[in-house]
């Protein structure tokens, strides 16, 4: 038996090509969220194979090959190393400045590829999932104007005074057509947070609301999604918190004030022009209120 040091580099790579077929499934059974990024990605394990270099240049590559192999299969297991793809500051210019292209289009849903580009990118910048579609459900406009609304009544006895902020936009008279925030008269942090940072959506406009609206109206209800403000690189975490406007012809969304003025919805390049998704947050760990894209990135 030829030493492993001696063996030619065609037998080392056969070696360790039958090393990662044979260890490549327990590879995937020990790591289920790493095979579920990757998959969103279109990145295969077999793409890590050597199958694809040919006998006359398996020589010729080995030592780099070899290397940049075992580096990438310490870096896919290493505990420490972060799923979120490494994006440089020319992407995120990119990634920003396709967003603002977007928004110069007529208000309504992203094409699929779009989609797919800005949930992942995104995604890998805010450090949580963000979606255009979710659980089957996926907005009437996922771009569009923004206006202004009214604080919401959180409970029967809420008034404008217990509002902290921008006193001078006024209270609606009428509770979210969700109903109260609060159970009982009681507000936790998480319900004040939700009304402080709620957008409205118009989902009478839905075609099937006629039919469904029960079961919509429960979907829903507070859930949880993302403004995102490209051009002043802002991000706000909101609660889906009312059901308008009543006319979609101009404005397709409305959200609070503390959403408006932190999210700079309406600063002169802005003029309220966004782009709306779902936040993928089971576990509700994900804060309402806004995200500066720039201090995030300067972070990665």
């Amino acid at each position: 038996m030829i030493p492993a040091f001696d063996q030619p580099p065609s037998q080392k790579l056969t070696k360790l090509k039958l090393f990662l077929e044979k260890n490549k499934t327990d590879f995937v059974s020990d790591n289920h969220e790493l095979m579920e990024w990757m998959n969103d990605r279109k990145l295969k394990v077999d793409s890590l194979s050597l199958s694809n270099i040919s006998n006359e240049n398996k020589s010729q590559y080995f030592e780099s090959v070899e290397e940049k192999l075992v580096d990438q299969i310490k870096n896919l297991k290493s505990k420490d190393n972060p799923l979120a793809s490494n994006v440089s500051k020319d992407e995120y210019d990119s990634i920003m400045e396709k967003i603002v292209d977007l928004l110069k289009l007529p208000a309504g849903q992203l094409a699929e590829d779009s989609e797919l580009y800005l949930e992942q990118q995104l995604s890998d910048i805010l450090g949580f999932d963000v979606l255009a579609s979710y659980e089957d459900h996926k907005l009437l406009f996922s771009t569009g104007i923004m206006k202004a609304s009214p604080h919401l009544k959180r409970s029967p006895t809420d008034t404008l005074e217990d509002h902290t902020n921008y006193h001078e936009a006024g209270i609606n008279i009428n509770r979210s057509a969700f109903g109260w925030f609060g159970t009982g008269g009681d507000l936790s942090n998480s319900a004040i947070e939700a009304e402080k940072y709620h957008i409205s959506l118009p989902l009478y406009y839905y075609h099937e609301w006629t039919e469904q609206s029960s079961e919509l109206k429960k979907w829903y209800k507070f859930r949880k999604a993302v403004v995102i403000n490209p051009v002043n690189r802002i991000a706000v975490v909101c609660s889906i918190g009312d059901i308008g406007p009543t006319t979609v012809t101009r404005k397709q969304f409305a959200g609070s004030p503390e959403l408006i003025h932190e999210g700079k919805i309406w600063s002169p390049k802005a003029a309220g022009r966004v782009l709306v998704l779902f936040v993928d947050d089971p576990e509700n760990k994900v804060s309402y209120g806004p995200v500066h894209f720039d201090k995030v990135f300067a972070e990665k």
